[in-house]
């Protein structure tokens, strides 16, 4: 069993995610644990934020060797980085597992509806390319 003191999880995050995940209802949880609706919603948010940062970070650290890497600037064209991204595979004789529309499609997903304005970004992301022509958004 992972100690919960070595993750980025306090107890009662873990708590508060464990109900979720068991189908309870926030005020249920809120409930069984003596607290606010809004406090129980408040916690499950900084949990799941703690937890993307978290997988994030792992995905870095799996991508230090990569030979490929784009940082993409607010308010770029997310059509124009995957048109860098073909690029530089290119150059650096890499094959992208993934055509074109695939990639802008990973792309948009890994940014979701709120970081995104039409074809533009509403905030920095990195794309990140193996040597196997594995493709990561982050």
């Amino acid at each position: 069993m992972v100690n919960i003191e070595e993750t980025h999880l306090t107890q009662r995050q873990f708590e508060v995610l464990r109900l979720k995940i068991e189908g309870k209802s926030l005020t249920e949880i809120a409930r069984e644990l003596k607290t606010s609706r809004s406090n129980v919603s408040r916690v499950a948010k900084i949990a799941e934020r703690n937890i993307e940062r978290a997988k994030n970070t792992l995905k870095l650290i799996g991508t230090i060797e990569w030979p490929i890497k784009i940082d993409v600037k607010e308010g770029s064209n997310v059509y124009s980085a995957s048109e860098e991204v073909f690029r530089k595979a290119d150059e650096k004789g890499v094959r992208i597992t993934r055509n074109y529309a695939e990639l802008v499609r990973l792309i948009t997903e890994t940014l979701g509806r709120k970081n995104l304005k039409g074809r533009n970004a509403l905030r920095d992301f990195s794309i990140m390319v193996s040597k196997e022509g594995k493709v990561e958004v982050l």
